[in-house]
C-alpha cells in the first residue's frame, strides 16, 4: 500500500512538471527578454519581421478599438546594459516619449478604420518599454562599414484587455541602423509601419500560428 501510494505521489509530480512549459527558465535573447514583465511565461514563437511573438488563440485586433498607452520607462537589461552611455540613455527616453505617437500614426495611416484607434474607452490597450537602446556612431558606419557603428533598439510591446487586463499578445523586438542614412528613430518608424501591415495582412494569430519555437 505505501509503495503503491509512493508511486501515486511521483506519477503526480511528473505531471506537474509536464504542466510548466520547457522554456519557461530560459532566458531568451541573452536575457533581455523578461517574461515577468508580461505576467507569465509565454511560448514565444519567431514569426516573419517579429522576433519573439506570443498571441492569444483566436485573438484578432481588426474591429476592435486599440490604444498605445505612454510606455513605460526604460529598463536596460542584457549582457550590454552597462555600456550604454548617457547619449544612449537620453535617445531611450526620447523613444520612450515619442513611440505610442509613432505607433497610432503609423497604425491609423495602414489600417484606417479596421483597427479604430481611441483616446480613451478602448478595448485593447497596447503598452510597451524599451530594454535596451544605442544611439550608434554615424562615423564608424561611414568608415568602416560591416555593421561598425550601428545604433540599435530593443523592446517589449503587449496587447491587453483594456476591461480586464488580461494578455492578448506580447512582441519583443530588435531593430538595427546599419546605414549612414538611417538612424535608431528611423528604423523603429519603419518596423512600426511594416508590424501595422502584417497585423493587417495576415493578422497576430495566424503570424504567431504559423512561426517556430524560439529557444534563444
Amino acid at each position: 500500500m505505501m509503495k503503491c501510494r509512493a508511486l501515486l505521489v511521483a506519477a503526480a509530480l511528473v505531471a506537474s512538471f509536464m504542466l510548466v512549459p520547457v522554456w519557461a527558465d530560459s532566458p531568451l535573447d541573452d536575457g533581455m527578454l523578461d517574461p515577468a514583465w508580461f505576467g507569465e511565461a509565454l511560448e514565444f514563437r519567431e514569426a516573419k519581421g517579429i522576433d519573439y511573438l506570443w498571441v492569444e488563440p483566436g485573438f484578432k485586433l481588426e474591429g476592435r478599438t486599440l490604444r498605445f498607452a505612454p510606455w513605460e520607462e526604460a529598463e536596460f537589461r542584457g549582457e550590454d546594459a552597462g555600456d550604454r552611455d548617457a547619449e544612449d540613455r537620453a535617445l531611450a527616453g526620447k523613444l520612450t516619449a515619442s513611440l505610442p505617437v509613432t505607433f497610432t500614426r503609423q497604425f491609423k495611416y495602414v489600417l484606417g478604420s479596421r483597427v479604430p484607434l481611441a483616446e480613451s474607452g478602448e478595448q485593447v490597450t497596447a503598452v510597451g518599454r524599451l530594454v535596451d537602446c544605442s544611439a550608434g556612431s554615424g562615423a564608424a558606419k561611414a568608415w568602416v562599414g560591416m555593421g561598425a557603428g550601428a545604433g540599435s533598439a530593443t523592446f517589449d510591446l503587449k496587447f491587453l484587455d483594456a476591461a480586464t487586463g488580461e494578455l492578448l499578445a506580447a512582441v519583443h523586438h530588435r531593430v538595427l541602423s546599419v546605414s549612414n542614412s538611417s538612424t535608431t528613430e528611423s528604423v523603429l518608424l519603419n518596423w512600426a509601419n511594416e508590424f501595422a501591415k502584417a497585423v493587417g495582412k495576415q493578422g497576430l494569430d495566424r503570424l504567431y500560428t504559423k512561426g517556430k519555437r524560439a529557444t534563444e
